[in-house]
């Protein structure tokens, strides 16, 4: 609509009357269509496709809290857990594009599916826009204290020539440290039989009890690396990785090149204001960019990592193209 429409006269009398001016206002504001309104205007839910207690969840709850303070609006948390993230994350698809429902995902529902689930009942790419980044952590590969390995570049030596005598436990078929593990097993030329388990618990307590070699594991394996359970050979970042500054990443002991990170990341559905999006985004990075909030996601393990929304779908579609290439050559199916 054109600006012209509001355009008012005003007897010259009435001017200088606070009270007028005070009544115009309101009169223009509330004409205005509803996109032209100030965003957010009431509470902001976040959707979290898992249950409550998870790092996707745990991070939404920090930077919630945050968020809510520098927007003065309620942030509210959402769990639909179930389905491996796709059942929120397609709850969210299907919600009106007002910038009030909004999904935190990461690789689980946004990469991952698309890949092992022809009949996903959502697209990523078609359904959702990209917000913002908000956290990256990396996989870190351990090993039973009995593995004779100091380093990446000697347990791929080890595992080239030991054949499938290796077994490499992951948090379940496809999951984003089973797609580590597998990258490894690529770059390296080697080969390790992988051992699914629904969940991190579970495959870390078989790698401790000696019942498994070795896992890409995410950030709750640290307590058990610090405690001397488990040796710590390398993280899938291309850089020191603050939680663990003494070890190194693989790609400097034994794999050049070799990075998989993953990343938890705000999703709103397609068609949100382009406004709206580029608000919330720079209210995102002013949450990630506070001293509490990075020191709160660091004992998780998590780097604040905020981004336009540009290059958060860029990553989005190389992670997709790195995930592809692992799966494709490893013929990696779901169960």
């Amino acid at each position: 609509m054109s600006p012209a429409r509001y355009r008012i006269a005003v007897p010259r009398c009435f001017i200088g009357s606070r009270v007028l001016c005070k009544y115009l206002f309101l009169f223009i504001f509330f004409s205005l269509p509803v996109g032209a309104q100030l965003y957010p205007s009431k509470a902001i839910r976040l959707v979290v496709p898992y249950p409550p207690g998870g790092g996707v969840d745990i991070t939404a709850r920090i930077v919630g809290q945050k968020l809510a303070e520098l927007v003065a609006q309620p942030v509210v948390i959402d769990n639909r857990a179930g389905a491996t993230g796709t059942i929120g994350a397609d709850y969210v698809a299907k919600s009106a594009p007002d910038g009030y429902t909004l999904l935190v995902g990461g690789r689980g529902p946004i990469s991952t599916a698309p890949l092992m689930n022809p009949n996903l009942p959502y697209s990523p790419e078609r359904d959702f826009v990209a917000v913002s980044n908000l956290v990256n952590w990396p996989y870190i590969l351990v090993v039973h204290p009995s593995v004779p390995a100091r380093n990446a570049a000697e347990l791929a030596a080890l595992a080239r020539a030991r054949p499938g005598q290796f077994n490499m436990a992951s948090g379940g078929t496809g999951s984003g440290q089973h797609i580590a593990g597998e990258l490894f097993n690529l770059m390296a030329k080697s080969r390790m039989t992988h051992v699914p388990y629904k969940g991190t618990g579970p495959a870390i307590n078989d790698i401790m009890g000696g019942h498994a070699d070795l896992g890409f594991l995410d950030p709750a394996v640290i307590p058990q690396i610090k405690s001397g359970r488990l040796k710590a050979l390398g993280v899938s970042s291309g850089k020191r990785y603050e939680p663990l500054p003494d070890v190194p990443p693989i790609s400097e002991s034994g794999l050049p090149g070799y990075v998989s990170l993953t990343w938890y990341g705000l999703m709103a559905p397609a068609g949100m204001p382009k406004a709206a999006i580029t608000r919330l985004n720079a209210e995102i990075a002013r949450a990630l960019d506070q001293a509490s909030v990075k020191e709160k996601l660091l004992t998780q393990g998590l780097i604040a990592a905020p981004s336009a929304p540009e290059q958060f779908a860029l990553h989005i579609k190389q992670d997709l193209e790195q995930l592809v290439t692992v799966i494709k050559a490893t013929g990696i199916k779901p169960n």
